[in-house]
């Protein structure tokens, strides 16, 4: 805006010499921008005409969503653990270029393989994305932080958290222990039975936020704010310091001798 703005001033006021050297700093000026936001625009040209699974096609979706339910479920009676992301507006690529790719289509069978333990991809999550495609399995997911967590919690539902604090991602966390299937979605936990996660997961996927994440959001923002009160509410006993003083004989100055605090 400030070279535009620049370029206006040197033609109302006929400055050859500024108006030949914005000229040539805008030809180079394409380029610099082409190659500093190239990601950026690859991604952009990617999602033209891209057909999205999951805000196009209900039917699709759902079936896609009962397929990776039936495969947590089998999972949980087989106290197998397992981690499925599922990708929205924000990218995750650079979780999934960590992993193997498989670019493949999702089904209880490859999720089940996916996730035995005699698997070599069993570590880690798996990635799906809009259109419906498992990217990528084995992706390692940032381990959350927040001190308020529940000590119960282990590590896959921690990174499950964690990846849902710093993106719109939705997370399934199949527990091997509590053989329980969960979902983690804007940095909170979803629990109940397998009806409520599944509906749960659909809103999600259809762009509406849960009934019972925004209960929790709304408590943790009446909590947070109380502890903010308490924390500024500093309570000082006020004290009353008489201090009496002499004469010295010597410099007839006065000086305290004593002090008392009542």
């Amino acid at each position: 805006m400030l070279l535009l703005a620049l370029y206006l001033v040197s033609l109302i006021l006929d400055l050859e010499a500024t108006q030949l050297l914005l000229d040539n700093l805008g030809q180079s000026l394409v380029l610099v921008l082409v190659v500093l936001f190239q990601n950026d625009i690859r991604n952009a040209l990617a999602q033209i005409g891209v057909f999205t699974l999951f805000r196009e096609n209900n039917q699709q979706k759902r079936d896609v969503v009962d397929n990776i339910m039936q495969a947590c479920l089998v999972m949980t009676q087989q106290r197998i653990g397992s981690l499925i992301v599922f990708e929205q507006e924000v990218g995750l690529k650079n979780y999934s270029d960590r992993g193997t790719q498989l670019n493949a289509r999702v089904s209880e069978q490859l999720l089940l393989s996916i996730f035995h333990p005699s698997s070599p991809l069993h570590d880690g999550a798996v990635i799906i994305n809009a259109k419906g495609d498992l990217l990528a399995a084995q992706c390692i997911l940032p381990v959350s932080m927040n001190s308020r967590l529940s000590s119960a919690l282990g590590t896959r539902h921690r990174a499950a958290i964690g990846l849902t604090e710093e993106t719109d991602a939705a997370v399934l966390i199949v527990s091997e222990e509590r053989r329980k299937i969960s979902l983690s979605y804007r940095g909170q936990l979803i629990r109940g039975e397998n009806e409520d996660i599944r509906k749960a997961l659909l809103e999600v996927l259809s762009g509406n936020i849960p009934a019972s994440i925004q209960d929790k959001e709304t408590k943790d923002a009446a909590i947070q704010a109380a502890s903010e009160a308490a924390k500024n509410t500093v309570e000082t006993p006020s004290t009353k310091t008489s201090e009496r003083t002499d004469i010295s004989p010597n410099s007839k100055q006065p000086y305290p001798i004593q002090t008392e605090k009542k």
